[in-house]
């Protein structure tokens, strides 16, 4: 039997076969890599969606939250007026503050914290007196609360001016009113 290969055709079935063997190896290489890049699309989509559900979600929650808050400082507000109301109107001779004081920190927590880092050596009646101008109540009111003459009231304002160390032209309660 004699068996010759023509050159050319050898040629071009080596061609072929190099070819083919190419790209098995580029599928082989290239289909797993789409595979992956496909997955890693669809989970960073995935997590893209479960991130913006749970911004959402906060969001929702912290309005909620915030629309509580909102109504309990109302309802504080509301009862702290009240409170304030019955004590001016109440012909008691030493009206029962503790409740009043009470319904205050709730409303206001960081306003004793606070007016204690300015001045570190308040006393008692001082810091019941910013509470009261806090509240922008007069003199003549606070004066009803404590049993004490209006003219003493304006004392106490002005030796807490003097601590607090502000000048004729700052307001008291605006002062009060940022911490």
């Amino acid at each position: 039997m004699d068996f010759k290969i023509n050159t050319d055709t050898w040629f071009v079935f080596s061609i072929l076969f190099i070819s083919a063997l190419a790209l098995f190896v580029f599928m082989y290489v290239a289909i797993p890599y789409f595979i992956r890049k496909r997955h890693l699309n669809r989970t960073k989509l995935r997590n893209n969606r479960k991130k913006d559900s749970y911004k959402r979600l906060e969001k929702k929650y912290s309005k909620r939250r915030i629309t509580n808050l909102q109504k309990d400082n109302e309802k504080l507000q509301i009862d702290l007026k009240e409170d304030l109301q019955q004590m001016l109107q109440g012909n008691l001779n030493t009206p029962d503050l503790l409740p009043f004081f009470s319904s205050f920190e709730k409303l206001y927590p960081y306003f004793r914290q606070s007016l204690q880092k300015i001045i570190p050596d308040i006393t008692a009646n001082e810091l019941k007196i910013c509470v009261f101008l806090r509240l922008n109540l007069s003199s003549k009111e606070i004066s009803q609360l404590f049993n004490i003459t209006p003219e003493s009231v304006n004392k106490a304002r002005y030796r807490l001016r003097k601590k607090m160390k502000l000048n004729s032209k700052e307001d008291l309660f605006v002062f009060l009113s940022s911490i």
